[in-house]
C-alpha cells in the first residue's frame, strides 16, 4: 500500500493512511512516520484493530517504553502498557473517569528526569459524546509570545512534581512509594527539541512552581502561559473514531481529555509511552 501523509488544515496534526500496524512497519515505512512526526507533531493513523502485542511492539520502534508511575493502570501481563478504563469486567461504567489528571493540560511524564518522547494511545471503545482529546502546540505558543514574556522567562525553570500535580486535579494523593520513584524535578521553562531545535514552552499541570522565585509569583507566571498555550488558535481537537491510533510529541505539546458523562459513556483507550531524554 502507498503511505499518505494528509496534514490537516490551519492544524498542526496529521493523518497517515496506507499503513497495517498490526502486520508490522518497516524502515521505510518508519522513516515516512518519524518524518511526519517531526513535522506534525500529532499523527493520527485510522482503522487499526491493534492487539496490546502489537501496540507494543509499534511503540518499540521508537524508543525504551516508560510503565506509567501508577502501577494499578498498568496491563498485567505487558506492564508497558497502561490502560485507562471506565468500563467494569461485567460491560457497566464505573461511572467515574479514571485518572482525573488526564482531564487537565499536561505533558506526560514531565515530572520525571527523563519525559516522554512520544505516547500512542489507541482507542478500543469511545465515548458517543465528549471524550475528546486536545492538544496545544507549544511551538507556535512560545513563537506568540511578545518579546518582553520571552525575556522574562528566558533562562526560568519550573519544579515538575508528582505529587503537587495530584493535589492540584484533586485525584487520589501520591503514596510514598510513587514519591520515591518519582521526586520533584527542574526542567526549563522554554525547552529546545533535541531533533529540530526549535523552542517550546514547556509547562502543564505537573509544574508546579518556578525555583527561586515567590510561589505566588511563579504560579501567576505558569498560569498566564498556560492561558496564553490554550487559546482556540493553538488547538488541535481529536475526535476519536474506533481503532484510531494517535502519537503526540510530548516535547513540544500538551493534551487534555475534555470532560464526558462517565456514568453514561464507556471509555477505553490503551497507551504506551517512549521514554525521552533531559530537557534543555
Amino acid at each position: 500500500m502507498q503511505i499518505n501523509v494528509a496534514p490537516f488544515e490551519n492544524s498542526f496534526a496529521a493523518e497517515i493512511n496506507g499503513l497495517d500496524i498490526q502486520r508490522g512497519i518497516n524502515k521505510r515505512q518508519f522513516e515516512i512516520i518519524h518524518e511526519a512526526f517531526l513535522d506534525y507533531k500529532v499523527l493520527i493513523f485510522r482503522d487499526q484493530p491493534l492487539d496490546d502485542k502489537a501496540h507494543q511492539t509499534f511503540g518499540m520502534l521508537f524508543g525504551e517504553l516508560d510503565g506509567h508511575i501508577n502501577k494499578s493502570t498498568r496491563h498485567k501481563v505487558l506492564p508497558s502498557v497502561q490502560i485507562f478504563s471506565n468500563v467494569k469486567a461485567n460491560g457497566e461504567t464505573t461511572g467515574v473517569h479514571p485518572e482525573k489528571g488526564t482531564q487537565v493540560w499536561h505533558t506526560d511524564k514531565s515530572y520525571t528526569a527523563t519525559p516522554s518522547l512520544t505516547t500512542i494511545l489507541r482507542s478500543p471503545e469511545i465515548a458517543r459524546v465528549g471524550g475528546d482529546t486536545l492538544f496545544a502546540d507549544m511551538t507556535r505558543a512560545y513563537d506568540k509570545l511578545s518579546d518582553d514574556m520571552k525575556k522574562t522567562i528566558e533562562g526560568l525553570f519550573a519544579v515538575h512534581d508528582w505529587a503537587r500535580s495530584r493535589e492540584k486535579s484533586n485525584e487520589r494523593a501520591a503514596t510514598p512509594e510513587e514519591i520515591k520513584a518519582a521526586p520533584p524535578v527542574e526542567h526549563p521553562v522554554v525547552r529546545t527539541h533535541p531533533e529540530t531545535g526549535k523552542k517550546s514552552l514547556y509547562i502543564g499541570n505537573h509544574s508546579s512552581h518556578i525555583t527561586n522565585m515567590d510561589l505566588a509569583t511563579g504560579e501567576a507566571i505558569l498560569a498566564s502561559l498556560e492561558k496564553h498555550a490554550t487559546q482556540s488558535a493553538l488547538i488541535y481537537r481529536h475526535k476519536w473514531q474506533i481503532d484510531d491510533v494517535l502519537m503526540w510529541d510530548n516535547r513540544c505539546t500538551m493534551h487534555c481529555v475534555e470532560p464526558y458523562d462517565a456514568a453514561k459513556e464507556k471509555r477505553s483507550v490503551h497507551r504506551v509511552v517512549v521514554k525521552g531524554d533531559r530537557p534543555f
